[in-house]
């Protein structure tokens, strides 16, 4: 009687699982650890999560630029650190069904955003983050002095001078205000005795005042606005009384923007 207890302890599982699944799907099946594939994400839901994670991966970057120190404005004010993006409403309960029952999600970006919806601060390890290896676009110190002068007039009354185009190179920085001691070249439009206008180059020296940041030509902001205020004088062509004294000037110039 002892041997046959045995023998049905250990035979009668065998004996009672249908013929087609093993000993071993079977006993996965009993752990709960059967892996099943999900239908994939709507054409909403995939749209939703492409545009969460590509904020996801733009608030990252602003997060880690700035971590364990004040965060700072366009205009160098101290600014409210951003909380990140708001997840889609329907991904807390999709990925806590995905754990609760061991599944694979057919959408493989899934696993990063339930990581990154439980740890904004995580990094994916698929491609899940597309603009994350997209850095803005910031350059050298020395090539964020280089300026392009353009749009520039006589700032007093009078007969108007326009500056057409030009650079110069800053020297000092004072906080949002950049000064530049090299001549500065400017293409200048200059009132003739006519009423008309003659072509000459003027020297500049004075100063930019950043304005604002800009996106040209790229997905991140590149380049940086200023507005100059300086005095120009004429470097060819017949000088008046007032080509020698110069001419007060204001305008506007571009350069790259400053590695932070």
């Amino acid at each position: 009687m002892r041997f046959l207890g045995v023998f049905c302890v250990l035979c009668l599982p065998s004996l009672l699982a249908p013929p087609n699944v093993s000993a071993q799907a079977l006993s996965d099946t009993r752990a709960g650890a059967l892996a099943i594939e999900v239908p994939p994400l709507s054409l909403d839901q995939d749209r939703d999560l492409t545009l969460w994670l590509a904020a996801m991966g733009k608030w990252q970057e602003v997060d880690a630029r700035w971590q364990n120190r004040p965060v700072f404005d366009g205009w160098g004010h101290i600014a409210e650190r951003k909380p990140p993006p708001v997840a889609p409403d329907w991904l807390a309960a999709r990925c806590s069904a995905l754990g609760d029952a061991h599944l694979i999600d057919l959408e493989s970006r899934t696993d990063d955003a339930c990581r990154l919806l439980d740890d904004p601060r995580s990094r994916p390890t698929g491609r899940a983050l597309v603009v994350s290896s997209e850095t803005p676009a910031r350059h050298s110190t020395f090539l964020s002095r280089i300026h392009l002068d353009m749009l520039a007039t006589q700032s007093n009354m009078g007969a108007r001078l326009y500056g057409v185009i030009g650079g110069h190179v800053s020297l000092v920085d004072v906080g949002r205000v950049q000064f530049y001691g090299p001549p500065g070249v400017m293409m200048m439009m200059v009132p003739t005795d006519n009423g008309g206008h003659r072509v000459t180059f003027g020297y500049s020296w004075g100063a930019s005042v950043r304005l604002a940041d800009l996106r040209l030509g790229g997905a991140m902001k590149n380049a940086t606005l200023f507005l100059n205020v300086s005095k120009v004088w004429m470097g060819s062509g017949e000088r008046s009384a007032n080509d020698q004294r110069g001419y007060d000037m204001v305008g506007f110039s571009i350069s790259p923007r400053k590695k932070q």
